[in-house]
């Protein structure tokens, strides 16, 4: 039966939510009634302040009414009644808000409010209009005492309210505490519970998802370092096992894609060793019979001259001039093909001797056609010495041949080219190629415009060499307007780089391609 993951989960959260819904609910609960608490204690502290505060106001009345009889009648002693008088109704009605919550409190705001009124009203009114009227007799009054008696009965209620509220306070105040220790004990309890909570929650996706996926992780590293018989368990009816099966299908479709890329590369291997020595005993058998017909031909030259007609010597100078190039065409194929093997050395390339051994290599050359080769300092390069010579040589020599009958004007140049790599350029005054037909002069055997000078191998070489020395080669040029021939290869104090690997499909694309231009082909 499958089960999914998502499923299971949504059950373990919600057994949580039902476990953890009563503790959370007990504890706000118990939050809210601490809070209500310390509010009603409050409260009771503010009755207490604002009795003191209304019971002072009972003894400015007193103190502003004698103060009053006593300087015969003087306004300026009756100034704290007035002010008392004025302010004791609002602080009465206070103090019965604060106290509504409490019969019995509520009952003695009430008095507390009712005698006040009574004093003032009833003794203290009469007595300042007494004074003002007749001094003596509200003196005399003043002196048996009734006004304190009055004020005494209204401190003695203020004594039973602070008394009663000072109680309040106290049984408050010991609620709050009580259920701030529930809240504390509830808090700790629910946070031991989220802790086991979690912890149980931990071990189960731990066991259960985190352990399979870091299955499917060490076998993608495995299959990531190579071993792609790696496998991780698929037996799980979920997501999981889903991953488990899809990674398994990969790995073993990859296997499968190895095995069977090995197989190709092997019988590629075989096949381009097979066409290498065919290439090999091709020439070999090739040179023999162009040999033969080369030194038949000089024989049949030397013992007929002066004999023959001069079509007959035009017919012996075509042979040898066409045994000529196709050995310089077997030659130049086994050299594109030896190109294609091996390893390139990489070591530091004096390339001021480099160009000094291309001008000696070439000075009958430059002699002949009255050639200027001029060239700019250039770095040391990292790469095979006689290889980039060789690149070098081939460039020159072509921007000598294809000059149209000028004297040759070449210069040798570089600059730095980025990526740790030189940009090496051979510019000339030549003939110069059209640019739409610029890239297919790198194609073997490939020629453009009027001259059909060399094999077209020359430059499928250098591109070959080039590239394995992980840089690239190419020209810019118009006609008429000579060419500059570009390469870039690896600066000898640059950053390491790769050497381009040699493509294994070359020699068996030349060797097809030579036959077939020059009729050797079968079928």
């Amino acid at each position: 039966m499958r089960q999914r993951i998502t499923t299971r989960v949504l059950v373990v959260s919600g057994v949580l939510v039902v476990m953890f819904a009563p503790i959370f609910s007990l504890l706000v609960y118990a939050s809210v009634e601490q809070r209500h608490s310390e509010r009603q204690a409050f409260r009771s502290q503010e009755a207490i302040a604002v009795g003191n505060r209304l019971e002072k106001l009972v003894i400015d009345l007193e103190t502003g009414v004698r103060g009053f009889v006593a300087s015969g009648g003087r306004d300026t002693f009756l100034a704290p009644w007035t002010a008392a008088r004025r302010e004791y109704p609002g602080q009465a009605a206070l103090l019965g808000r604060l106290v509504a919550d409490d019969t019995g409190g509520r009952r003695l705001a009430a008095s507390i409010k009712a005698a006040i009124d009574d004093y003032v009203s009833l003794y203290s009114l009469p007595m300042i209009s007494l004074a003002r009227d007749r001094p003596d007799v509200a003196r005399s009054v003043i002196v048996n005492g009734t006004g304190r008696d009055r004020v005494a009965s209204i401190r003695a209620l203020f004594g039973d309210l602070f008394a009663r509220e000072r109680a309040v306070l106290q049984r408050r105040a010991d609620r709050a505490e009580a259920r701030s220790r529930t809240a504390v004990a509830l808090g700790i309890g629910g946070l031991a519970a989220a802790v086991l909570a979690i912890a149980v929650l931990g071990l189960y996706l731990g066991r259960s998802v985190v352990r399979p996926i870091k299955r499917v992780a060490s076998g993608a590293e495995r299959v990531a370092s190579g071993d792609l018989t790696a496998r991780v368990p698929d037996d799980r009816q979920d997501e999981l096992g889903d991953l488990g099966r899809a990674f398994n299908a990969m790995a073993a479709s990859l296997e499968q894609s190895r095995e069977e890329i090995d197989r190709r590369t092997r019988e590629l291997e075989r096949s381009n060793r097979e066409l290498a020595q065919y290439a090999v005993v091709t020439s070999h058998d090739l040179k023999e019979p162009l040999q033969t017909i080369a030194v038949f031909a000089q024989l049949l030259e030397r013992r007929s001259r002066g004999r023959l007609d001069a079509t007959a010597d035009q017919y012996l100078d075509a042979i040898q001039a066409g045994t000529e190039h196709m050995r310089t065409l077997v030659r130049d194929l086994l050299e594109y093909s030896r190109v294609g093997q091996g390893e390139m050395l990489r070591e530091r390339v004096d390339a001021e001797a480099m160009v000094g051994q291309v001008m000696s290599n070439l000075d009958a050359a430059i002699a002949e056609r009255d050639a200027e080769v001029t060239h700019d300092p250039i770095p040391d390069l990292e790469g095979d010495a006689n290889r980039l010579c060789q690149v070098l040589q081939n460039l020159v020599s072509n921007a000598l041949k294809f000059t149209d009958g000028r004297s040759p004007r070449v210069h040798v140049s570089s600059q730095p080219h980025g990526g740790g790599l030189v940009r090496v350029s051979v510019r000339d005054n030549g003939v110069g190629i059209d640019p739409e037909q610029a890239q297919r002069i790198f194609e073997p055997f490939a020629r453009v415009g009027e001259r059909r000078d060399g094999t077209g191998i020359g430059l499928a070489i250098c591109q070959k060499i080039v590239e394995r020395h992980g840089g690239s080669i190419w020209v810019e040029s118009e006609p008429g307007a000579g060419s500059t021939f570009s390469f870039t290869v690896p600066a000898a104090d640059g950053p390491d780089r790769p050497s381009a690997p040699a493509p294994d499909l070359a020699p068996a694309a030349v060797a097809r391609d030579f036959l077939r231009r020059n009729g050797l082909a079968g079928g």
